[in-house]
C-alpha cells in the first residue's frame, strides 16, 4: 500500500551554524598542502580543507577508511554511496544502476546493463549488509541479496521525481522521498509526515531515518531540515547564503545529530555530529553528490560525480553576473548558491550544473533575464566585471 499524506508542521528553523576548520587545518590549508595521488582504483584520504581532482572519487574523513573508487571511467556518473554495517566497506552507485563494491561490501547485483525508464538516484542497505535496494527517479525499486521488495511508485504518476530512499532498522521496509517532500512508505516503514502539501523554497534532496525507525529527516537544497516522528531538529543551514547547494545528509548512530554535505564539499554538522573535515575547491565538473557516515559516527565519506553526465543537458546558455543584495524571487537571500533564470525556460527550484561555475539552484528572476540566459551571483561588481559574459553549457540535475 502506498502511504502519502499532507504536510505536518515541524519546528521552525533557527539561525544555522557552519562547521569551521580548527587552527591546524587552517594552517595546513594556508601552507598549500596538496592531495597525494595513490594507486589506481584507490580512494583518497583527505585532510580538512583539501581538494579532490575529479569525478568518481571518494573523500574520506575521520575514521572512514579509503577502500577504493572507480574514478571517471564509469559509464554513468556516480550518484550515491552507502556504507556496510561494519564500516569496513561501501558501495558506490551510478545513475545507470551500476554498483561498485569495495572493502567488505559484497557485489549482489546491479541494473547497469538494463534499459531504465529513469536514472537511478539512491540506494539503501539491509541491516545485515547482505542486500541493498536501488531506487529510480520514477520510484522504481530494484532489490538485491536479502533485500525484499515491498512496493514502489514505478507505475504511478508522480508530481515530482524521487530523490532518496531510507530503510527501516529491521530491513523489512523503506521510505521514498520526492523532491517536493512527498513521502511514500512501504513494508514496516511508518509514515510520520511530509512536506508534499507545502510550497518549498528549495527542493528536497535527501533523507535519513532515526535508529529506532520511528522518525526521519528531510534535507532541502538550501540546507533546510524538516524533522518528523522522533527525529530531533538539531539545526539547519536554511536561511543562510550558501556557496553551493546541499546534496545529501547522513545521521549519527545515536540519532541525535546529522551532517549536511554541499556540492562543493562543504560540511555542516549539527547535534552530536562531529566535524571531521571538508573538501576545499571541489572542481566544478566533479561535484560532491552523496555522503554517508561510519557506524561509529567518527567519520564520513563523500563521493563525487560527473556534472556532464548528471541529469539533462540543456545546451549552451548566455551566462552573465549580478551582485545585487537582498532576497531572491524564491524568498532566499541572494548568494553564490543561486542563479537567476527565465522561469519559462528553467523553472525556479531547478538544480543546475553550469560548466566552469558549479552546481547552483535556480532561485531568482530578472527583467533582463529572458530566454537562454542565466545570471550567476558574485559578491561584488568587480567580480562580475571579471566574470563578464560567457557562453557555457548547462545541465539540469533534477529532471
Amino acid at each position: 500500500m502506498i502511504s502519502r499524506h499532507q504536510y505536518v508542521p515541524v519546528h521552525r528553523r533557527p539561525r544555522p551554524r557552519r562547521a569551521t576548520l580548527g587552527r591546524p587545518a587552517r594552517l595546513a590549508a594556508a601552507a598549500g598542502l596538496a592531495l597525494a595521488s595513490v594507486g589506481a582504483g584507490a580512494a583518497l584520504t583527505i585532510t580538512p580543507a583539501t581538494a579532490t581532482s575529479g569525478a568518481g572519487e571518494v573523500a574520506v574523513f575521520g575514521d572512514a577508511g579509503a577502500l577504493g573508487q572507480p574514478g571517471s571511467s564509469t559509464s554513468a556518473s556516480v550518484v550515491g554511496i552507502a556504507a556496510t554495517p561494519s564500516g569496513r566497506g561501501y558501495w558506490l552507485l551510478s545513475a545507470d544502476g551500476g554498483i561498485f563494491a569495495y572493502g567488505d561490501a559484497p557485489f549482489l547485483g546491479s541494473v547497469g546493463n538494463q534499459h531504465l525508464n529513469q536514472p537511478v538516484v539512491g540506494m539503501a542497505v539491509t541491516p545485515t549488509g547482505h542486500g541493498y535496494w536501488l531506487v529510480g527517479a520514477d520510484g522504481g525499486i530494484f532489490a538485491f541479496g536479502d533485500a525484499a521488495f515491498f512496493g514502489s511508485t514505478g507505475g504511478q504518476s508522480l508530481n515530482k521525481p524521487i530523490v532518496g530512499i531510507a530503510a527501516t532498522p529491521t530491513g523489512r521496509g523503506y521510505w521514498l522521498v520526492a523532491s517536493d517532500g512527498g513521502l511514500f512508505s512501504y513494508g514496516d516503514a511508518v509514515f510520520h509526515g511530509s512536506t508534499g502539501g507545502q510550497r518549498l523554497v528549495s527542493p528536497i534532496v535527501g533523507m535519513a531515518s532515526t535508529p529506532t525507525g520511528h522518525g526521519y529527516w528531510l534535507a532541502a537544497a538550501d540546507g533546510g531540515i524538516f524533522a518528523f516522528g522522533d527525529a530531533p531538529f538539531d539545526g539547519s543551514a536554511g536561511g543562510q547564503p550558501l556557496a553551493a547547494p546541499i546534496v545529501g545528509m547522513a545521521a549519527t548512530p545515536t540519532g541525535n545529530g546529522y551532517w549536511l554535505a554541499g556540492s562543493d564539499g562543504g560540511i555542516f554538522a549539527f547535534g552530536d555530529a562531529g566535524y571531521h573535515g571538508s573538501i576545499n575547491g571541489e572542481p566544478a565538473n566533479a561535484p560532491v553528490v552523496a555522503i554517508d557516515a561510519t557506524p561509529t559516527g567518527g567519520g564520513y565519506w563523500m563521493a563525487t560525480g560527473d556534472a556532464k553526465r548528471l541529469g539533462t543537458d540543456l545546451g549552451s546558455f548566455d551566462v552573465t553576473c549580478y551582485s545585487l543584495q537582498g532576497r531572491t524571487a524564491s524568498g532566499t537571500p541572494a548568494g553564490e548558491d543561486g542563479v537567476a533564470v527565465d522561469p519559462s525556460v528553467i523553472p525556479l527550484g531547478a538544480t543546475l550544473s553550469i560548466d566552469g561555475v558549479g552546481v547552483r539552484t535556480a532561485t531568482d528572476t530578472g527583467g533582463a533575464i529572458r530566454g537562454r540566459r542565466v545570471d550567476v551571483w558574485k559578491h561584488t561588481s568587480a567580480e562580475c566585471a571579471q566574470f563578464g559574459r560567457q557562453s557555457l553549457d548547462v545541465h539540469r540535475l533534477d529532471g
